[in-house]
């Protein structure tokens, strides 16, 4: 059996909303999994203060630990632009202990789940899935354009 970390799509027509789920490879999209590891938010929206971390599947307490990790660009949530427009932000909420544990265990993740792991800094140096791509740094270029200039 193999488990990959995928994306759930939720939501509405024109408003998706995706749960970040573990769950066995061969099961349809929207299947119920394995365990849910959190959710991601692809559409742009200000963020809201009165807005409680939602509880995650077999959690007794209100946000299971390392809950609450939010993808910004870098900016305060409050902080207005310069036309005075409050800020907006996809929201990604995941419990990386959940996610780090599924990888150790060999589970492997989507494309979309393998680039959200990266930026977040969840892939393991050395390791190197699918929809990752990382150039080579710049001195195995001038190594490799040395050797085409000289044969």
């Amino acid at each position: 059996m193999v488990v990959r970390l995928r994306l759930s799509r939720q939501g509405t027509r024109n408003n998706p909303f995706y749960h970040v789920v573990a769950i066995n490879d061969s099961k349809p999209r929207d299947a119920r999994p394995i365990e849910k590891l959190g959710e991601f938010d692809p559409v742009p929206r200000a963020p809201t203060a009165a807005r409680l971390p939602t509880p995650f599947v077999g959690s007794s307490t209100t946000a299971a630990p390392g809950h609450g990790a939010l993808m910004t660009s870098g900016l305060p949530p409050s902080a207005p632009t310069e036309q005075g427009q409050v800020l907006k932000q996809k929201r990604l909420e995941w419990n990386e202990d959940r996610i780090k544990h599924w990888l150790k265990l060999g589970a492997q993740p989507s494309k979309p789940v393998a680039r959200l792991l990266d930026r977040a800094g969840l892939v393991p140096e050395g390791v190197h899935y699918k929809g990752i791509y990382r150039p080579p740094p710049a001195e195995h270029l001038r190594e490799a354009v040395g050797k085409k200039g000289s044969s």
